[in-house]
């Protein structure tokens, strides 16, 4: 239902966009051709003006020659010298206007034609009359000259009518381009006045629904915290009981467990190669048993223990739990012949006892999966930009790098036949760098060797009062 709304909301959105896109080209096309016309129309007006000027030059120039040819004063030739000077200047804008008009080109050739003939007649007349040539009342050029005006008139004549349809079309085009405008503008008005009200309207109504959602946002936030609170609690309370119940079952467990272990281990040496050979095999099997079920037990305890161990306020030097690992691993060290080397290693605000546990895991590790030469070991850290990264290379075995998350469970070992273990370490070694905000993972090749990395916020680097460590939150979310 809220996807149908927004779609009709965007749908009017578009469409309110649109009719004011509309309008305006529409609008724009009108004034484009409205100027148009206007262009149009001043260019026939200016012809027009122009061959009203010629015609006037042309009478100037009547007028200049009769009056000269009356009193032979020179200054009756003022008007057609001035009318001699302009006429170039008519003739080219004439024609250049003439230009946008041309079906009216023809006749105007003709009435600039008939105007140079006029001025030509008078040039020769003066100039007759002043070398004492041809009289000035010659009837014969008298005629001429009154044929050649009479002439400019009537092209004059034609070439004003046609010129005035030409005004009056444009004119008529104008009023109908301003009609039309005008029409387009108040459509116009009236759908945006429309479609600002049924999009008020929309909005209006989107506006009380989200309000409304909100509400009910709130109120389901409001029981869904009250939900979560209540979860949360009783995964607390399931939570201790499941630590308090494998706390005591793990150490009750220990007392029948060593009582088995104490007497199998008794009856084995006082009457191992008494009985027969079948019996001394079931004995073996049992103290085997009983020794893996301890571990497993211890095992099972320090995962417990890791909940309840309290949050460091000091830095302590990895350098130093390295070394105090490599005394807890000095007989296996030794038996196998193991090399362990390191880089600088930084000092960190760590549960010192858990990493100490957790740096005996990883050589431990290496040092049981070994192939037949000495292990050599190598513990390196880096510092990168949010995160100390460490890395523990060895020469071991490897394994397939398909199970480099499975090896991090709770009793998952690849090995089972060939190496003692319980399959704890690994997942105890997760359960620290976790707690601790960090991450844990492993590279391999089978036959080459195995590097287990592990990354701590570089915010450990120093001494605070206030817990260093992410809620335990983090630990359970990756129980």
């Amino acid at each position: 239902m809220n996807l149908t709304k927004h779609k009709e909301t965007r749908w009017r959105l578009t469409f309110l966009f649109m009719v004011p896109v509309a309008f305006t080209v529409l609008f724009f096309v009108f004034t484009v051709a409205s100027e148009h016309t206007d262009t149009r129309l001043l260019e026939v007006q200016n012809l027009s003006s122009n061959v009203g000027r010629l015609r006037t030059l042309a009478k100037d120039a009547e007028s200049g020659e009769r009056g000269y040819l009356l009193t032979h004063d020179d200054h009756y030739l003022l008007p057609l010298e001035q009318a001699t000077a302009w006429l170039p200047r008519e003739i080219h804008s004439c024609l250049t206007n003439a230009k946008e008009v041309p079906e009216l080109t023809g006749e105007i050739q003709r009435l600039i034609a008939q105007v140079n003939k006029r001025f030509q007649e008078a040039d020769q007349t003066l100039a007759d009359n002043r070398r004492g040539g041809a009289s000035a009342f010659d009837p014969a050029r008298i005629a001429e000259s009154q044929n050649t005006l009479n002439e400019i008139r009537r092209i004059y004549d034609d070439l004003h009518i046609k010129l005035n349809q030409k005004q009056r079309a444009y004119l008529d085009e104008q009023h109908r381009l301003a009609r039309w405008a005008f029409g387009l503008f108040l459509i116009g008005t009236v759908v945006t006045v429309v479609v600002l009200a049924w999009l008020y309207n929309a909005l209006v109504s989107h506006i009380r629904a989200r309000d409304d959602a909100h509400e009910q946002i709130a109120a389901l936030n409001d029981e869904l915290e009250h939900r979560i609170e209540e979860r949360t609690r009783e995964l607390q309370r399931s939570n201790e009981e499941l630590q308090q119940f494998a706390y005591v079952a793990s150490h009750d467990l220990q007392e029948p467990l060593r009582t088995v272990t104490s007497f199998t281990q008794l009856l084995a040496a006082r009457y191992k190669g008494r009985l027969d050979q079948d019996a001394d095999e079931f004995i073996d099997y049992i103290v085997v048993a009983s020794r893996r079920m301890t571990d497993l037990i211890n095992g099972l305890l320090a995962l417990v223990r890791l909940r309840k161990s309290g949050h460091p306020a000091d830095p302590v030097a990895f350098e130093k739990l390295l070394g105090d690992a490599e005394t807890s691993l000095q007989v296996a060290i030794r038996e196998s012949g193991a090399h362990i080397e390191h880089g600088p290693l930084p000092a960190l605000v760590v549960d010192q006892v858990q990493f100490l546990q957790l740096l005996q895991n990883l050589l431990s590790n290496a040092i049981k999966y070994r192939r037949k030469e000495p292990p050599v070991i190598r513990i390196e850290a880096h510092r990168e930009s949010t995160d100390w990264r460490f890395s523990v290379r060895d020469n071991g075995q490897g394994f397939d790098q398909q199970f480099a998350e499975r090896i991090f469970g709770l009793f998952q070992r690849l090995h089972k036949g060939s190496v003692e273990g319980t399959g704890m370490g690994l997942a105890i070694a997760r359960k620290i760098v976790e707690r601790h905000g960090g991450r844990i993972w492993a590279e391999s090749t089978v036959g080459v060797g195995s590097t287990f990395y592990f990354s701590l916020p570089v915010s450990l680097e120093t001494s605070r009062q206030e817990p260093v460590i992410r809620p335990q939150a983090v630990a359970a979310r990756a129980e």
